[in-house]
C-alpha cells in the first residue's frame, strides 16, 4: 500500500459522510464534472452552435436575461404558479391516498379510473384546459395540480397499506384505539413513502408548468424556452433549462431535509 492510500481513503470516507461540508463538496464535484464534459462536447463533438454552446455563453445569456429583467419576470410567473398549485396537489393526493387505503371498496371502485387518468398524457389535456380557463394563471394552476396529484396519491396509499402488521398487532395488544394505531404506527410508517411521492411530484410539477407555459402563457420559463427555441437562441434556451434544474435541485434538497425531520429513524 502506498503512502497516499490512507489519504485517499480518508477523502473517500469523508465524501461518504452525511455532514453538510461533504454534501457541498459532492455537489461541487458533480458540477465540475458536468461542466467539463459539457465544455468538451461543445468544443470537440457538437460544434454546431444551433445545437449546443459552451457553458460560458450560457452563463452570459443568463446574466443578460437577469440584467434586462426578463429572468425575474419569468421566474415570478413560473414559481408563483408552482408555489400555489403544488401544496394543493399534495393535500389532495394525501387525502385521496388515505381514503383509498382506508376503504377496500373505494380502492376497487375508484382505482381503475384513477389509473386511467394518470395514464393520459398531460400534453393531450393542456389545450383543452387552456380553452376552458384561458391563458394565464388559472390554466397553469389546474394543469400542475392534476399532473402532480398522482405520485403523492399512489405513495400515500402504498405506504399506509405496507405498514408492518406485527407493529399494528403490538399496538392493538396494548388496547390502542384505531386512531391511536393510525397516528402512532401507520402514519409514521408511511411518512417516508409520502415524502418520496412528494419528491417525485415536485419533478412532475416542473414538467407540468413548462408544458402549460408552452401552450398558453405570456411569461414564465416555458414561455422563454419556447421563444428562445423559435429564434434559435440556444444559449438563452439552455440558461432557462439550467434555472429549471436549480428549482428541481432546491426542491430535492428541501424534501430530503423534510424526510430527515419527519422520519429521523430512517437515517439510523
Amino acid at each position: 500500500m502506498t503512502a497516499a492510500a490512507p489519504f485517499w481513503r480518508s477523502v473517500y470516507d469523508f465524501l461518504e459522510g452525511r455532514s453538510r461540508a461533504a454534501g457541498i463538496l459532492r455537489m461541487l464535484i458533480s458540477l465540475a464534472f458536468v461542466l467539463a464534459v459539457w465544455q468538451v462536447l461543445a468544443t470537440y463533438v457538437v460544434t454546431n452552435k444551433l445545437l449546443l454552446v459552451p457553458p460560458a455563453e450560457v452563463f452570459q445569456a443568463l446574466a443578460k436575461e437577469s440584467a434586462n429583467g426578463a429572468l425575474w419576470t419569468n421566474a415570478l410567473a413560473t414559481v408563483s404558479a408552482v408555489a400555489a398549485s403544488f401544496p394543493v396537489a399534495v393535500i389532495i393526493g394525501v387525502a385521496i391516498g388515505l381514503a383509498l387505503a382506508s376503504s377496500r371498496l373505494l380502492a376497487l371502485t375508484a382505482g381503475p379510473m384513477l389509473t386511467a387518468l394518470n395514464s393520459v398524457p398531460l400534453v393531450a389535456l393542456a389545450p383543452l384546459f387552456i380553452a376552458w380557463l384561458g391563458l394565464g394563471f388559472a390554466s397553469k394552476f389546474v394543469l400542475v395540480t392534476i399532473f402532480t396529484i398522482f405520485p403523492v396519491l399512489v405513495t400515500t396509499e402504498t405506504g399506509l397499506k405496507a405498514t408492518d402488521k406485527a407493529l399494528i398487532e403490538a399496538a392493538r395488544s396494548f388496547n390502542a384505539s384505531r386512531w391511536q394505531v393510525f397516528t402512532t404506527v401507520t402514519l409514521p410508517f408511511a411518512v417516508p413513502f409520502i415524502v418520496s411521492g412528494i419528491r417525485v411530484a415536485w419533478a412532475r410539477a416542473l414538467v407540468a408548468i413548462i408544458i402549460a407555459e408552452f401552450f398558453g402563457s405570456f411569461a414564465g420559463f416555458g414561455f422563454a424556452i419556447l421563444a428562445a427555441g423559435q429564434s434559435f437562441d440556444t444559449a438563452t434556451l439552455l440558461a432557462y433549462v439550467i434555472m429549471l434544474g436549480l428549482l428541481g435541485l432546491m426542491g430535492s434538497i428541501f424534501f430530503e431535509w423534510l424526510e430527515r425531520r419527519l422520519a429521523p429513524w430512517r437515517q439510523e
